[in-house]
Formats: structure tokens, sequence, C-alpha cells
């Protein structure tokens, strides 16, 4: 059966705090599409704004209701700026990574949700490369505050990136992100040749 490890990276800084409610009910609407256990889709939540916070990670939890839980429960974690470079060497380094259930040497297709509302206080294209070469699909949504250049930049094609006025629209464009995930699962996965 196909898997996944899939992360969301939260805009937690002052940027998304009126729409931090819109983001975690978008995040929730996601994970109930998902085929959550053991051996099938893996889920981890990371906060950032200077700095990136696990809420939990990608064999935290087994159970769709354990994942709804603890999304249900988090707390926005404020602060700023948005360091959005510094967030993706983190989810690259310590959330994708094997030791935390990152399943990459197991040719498991890895993809990460980022949601920012405002620019980046850092570099991204150094990180964003990174994360193409490590071979993990990145799709961002950003408001109408956010850089689109930017976000673009650290999409895995620029039709990866959906923009929203604000996080409080973040339902008209479940249609298309959930179009564009099965789109790219449909490209993911390798026919097997039986020779």
């Amino acid at each position: 059966s196909k898997k996944h490890d899939v992360v969301f990276l939260i805009d937690g800084s002052y940027d998304s705090r009126n729409g931090f409610e819109e983001i975690r009910g978008f995040v929730e609407k996601i994970v109930e599409s998902l085929n959550l256990g053991e051996n099938r889709d893996q889920v981890a939540v990371v906060q950032y704004s200077r700095d990136a916070t696990v809420n939990f990670y990608l064999n935290s939890y087994s159970s769709k209701n354990d994942v709804l839980n603890s999304i249900g429960t988090m707390r926005h974690k404020l602060g700023r700026p948005l360091n959005i470079g510094k967030a993706l060497e983190f989810v690259r380094d310590n959330v994708f990574a094997a030791s935390v259930g990152g399943r990459h040497a197991e040719s498991v297709p890895q993809y990460l949700y980022v949601f920012s509302g405002g620019r980046s206080g850092d570099d991204v294209r150094g990180p964003a490369q990174s994360l193409k070469e490590n071979g993990i699909k990145t799709f961002s949504v950003g408001t109408k505050n956010a850089d689109t250049l930017e976000m673009q930049t650290i999409s895995f094609t620029p039709a990866h990136y959906f923009h929203v006025t604000d996080f409080n629209n973040l339902q008209s464009i479940h249609p298309s992100v959930e179009a564009t995930l099965r789109g790219v699962q449909e490209t993911a996965e390798f026919p097997t040749v039986i020779g």
C-alpha cells in the first residue's frame, strides 16, 4: 500500500496570529484525507518563527485520533522574525530524519507543507534547493504579506505554491491542494517492472 511522510511547517510567528485557527483547521482537513498508521502515512507538525519547534515527529503517533488530538491542542508559538530558511534546514535535518521516523531510505515519498504569513527574515534559496536535492516535495501556502517569488522558490515547482489573501481564505484552496497532492503522488510512484 502507498505510504507517505508528511510534515507541516506552520508559521507560528505574530504574522499568523489572526489565522492560526484556520491553519489548524486546514491541517486537520489534510490529515483526515491521509491513511495514518505504521507502515502507512506518517505526519509531523513543526511551528517556526525565529526558530523552529517540533509539536510532534513522524513517529510520535501511529493513529489518526492521536495526531488530530495533538493538532487540536497545540498552542500558537508566537515570536518574530520569520526565518523560513532556517526552518527548512531544521526540518530537513531533524524532522525528516530516519531517527525520528523519516523513511527516505525506504524510498517513501516525503512531502512538506509550508505556511507563511510574511516575508522570510533569512535567505531561502540554499535550504530550498537542498530539500529538492533530498527528494522532498514542498507545497507552500502564503498570504498577501508573503513574498511570491520566495514562496515559489521554496516550492517543488511554482505550481506547488498556493496564494491566499489571508489565512481565513484557506478553505478556498483546499480542493486544489488536494488535487496537486494526488497529482504528485501519481507521478511519484514508479511502476514496478517485472522482468
